[in-house]
């Protein structure tokens, strides 16, 4: 089965990819940055699965919302049918397509491209909104402030917060990746112009102080010689994603 996985190199396609791999999925088709328009052509006409993960959250101008979100999701799916490969795409979307500005706009946009995608070619189609997502290998002062906060915090730098009450909703990537490969291994099909709901068993909800207390406590109890104790789930995805941003020496 050749898998092909759109921003590759990124947070959550890292992610998926090493999943997929460690499942036995070895024939990734990985479009990145540095992948030509050739490229993109020759896995769309082999692939037999969509991961559509690329896209643009912080561009320099903001017509590159259009363009990386919307743009890249019309190009994949129009090479797709044009090769007469029309297979399941799963799209990443975000919360913020409900909202009405650039960002939101354009990954509604995109949105809307996988469903007519669907629709036009009677292939199974998945678009999910994601909160915040954080674990391994995100990129501080970019991928989510839980980044921000680790890598600084593994360094004795100041963080920032502006706003103690603030609550965040947010998803542990290893979840995330769970369900993808839940969705590839049983082929399950949902009504088209359904989004796939993510479990709310597995959105956290919680305060930027205490997540900032809470990574303290980490850096404090680790210093000290000991391991810190976990008091339920999330702490311990935090943790996970804490340890993995202290520096190697």
């Amino acid at each position: 089965m050749k898998i092909l996985v759109t921003g590759s190199k990124g947070f959550l396609g890292k992610n998926l990819v090493h999943s997929l791999r460690s499942k036995g999925y070895d024939d990734i088709l990985e479009f990145t940055l540095e992948s030509s328009g050739e490229d993109l052509i020759r896995y769309c006409r082999e692939c037999d699965f969509v991961f559509h993960l690329a896209g643009v959250n912080r561009p320099k101008d903001v017509s590159e919302f259009m363009t990386g979100n919307k743009g890249l999701t019309e190009e994949v799916t129009r090479l797709l049918s044009e090769n007469g490969n029309a297979v399941p795409f799963l799209l990443s979307s975000s919360i913020q397509a409900g909202l009405n500005n650039d960002y939101g706009i354009s990954k509604r946009e995109a949105e809307n491209v996988v469903f007519a995608y669907g629709r036009d070619n009677d292939v199974p189609v998945y678009v999910y909104r994601f909160p915040n997502l954080f674990g391994r290998w995100s990129q501080p002062n970019y991928n989510t402030v839980i980044a921000t906060f680790c890598h600084n915090i593994a360094r004795g730098l100041e963080i920032r917060i502006d706003d103690r009450e603030k609550v965040l909703p947010l998803a542990y990537v290893d979840d995330v990746t769970g369900q993808f490969l839940r969705i590839l291994e049983t082929g399950i099909k949902f009504p088209p112009g359904e989004f796939v709901t993510f479990p709310p068993s597995l959105i956290y909800e919680r305060k930027l102080g205490y997540i900032a207390d809470t990574l303290m406590r980490f850096r404090d109890f680790l210093a000290s010689g000991k391991e810190p104790e976990l008091k339920d789930g999330f702490e311990e995805k935090l943790y996970e994603t804490y340890r993995s941003f202290i520096p190697e020496e």
